[in-house]
């Protein structure tokens, strides 16, 4: 006769006596945090490489202020008050540059009238050039006269965009 196996029925202690060796660490997250990490940090980097090297940036300035420099003195024989010319911005035309006079107390002796328009028999104002024919340049004067225009009046000249010089008689 033959014996015929049957399952054992003798029970297995559960859970088993061995403990099966751990799982190595995935290293899948990890490379994934680095992979972040290394990114966030690069594109901080470049923001403030950014923001430095913007900081740096020269913008080349605009046009110099258009200034005319002007010494104010008397005529010879003090009847006159003479306005000679230093500086004078380039380009400036006498028929573009204008001088107003004011009183003292700001009302308007001489409207603001182009050089070349100056009349001294009529505004006892008067423009002369040291080189005539060209442009405002140094050396060019204005002449005015010590008894419309008294002490303490206030002169301006100015060209279509901006005020060039002003000053006081006296």
């Amino acid at each position: 006769m033959t014996a015929s196996v049957q399952p054992s029925t003798i029970p297995v202690p559960y859970p088993p006596m061995w403990t099966p060796t751990p799982a190595p660490p995935s290293t899948s997250n990890l490379t994934a945090i680095v992979v972040v990490l290394v990114i966030v940090i690069l594109v901080v980097l470049a923001g403030l490489a950014a923001v430095l090297v913007g900081r740096q940036v020269v913008i080349q300035p605009g046009p110099s202020p258009r200034v005319m420099g002007v010494a104010v003195g008397r005529s010879g024989d003090g009847t006159n008050w003479t306005l000679l010319i230093t500086s004078v911005p380039a380009g400036l035309s006498p028929a573009t540059a204008r001088l107003m006079i004011a009183t003292s107390g700001g009302a308007t002796a001489l409207a603001s009238t182009p050089f070349v328009s100056l009349n001294y028999a009529s505004q006892r104002a008067a423009y002369f050039q040291s080189q005539p024919g060209g442009l405002v340049s140094v050396g060019d004067r204005l002449l005015l006269s010590t008894t419309r225009y008294s002490p303490g009046y206030i002169f301006q000249i100015s060209d279509s965009t901006s005020i060039l010089a002003t000053g006081v008689l006296g």
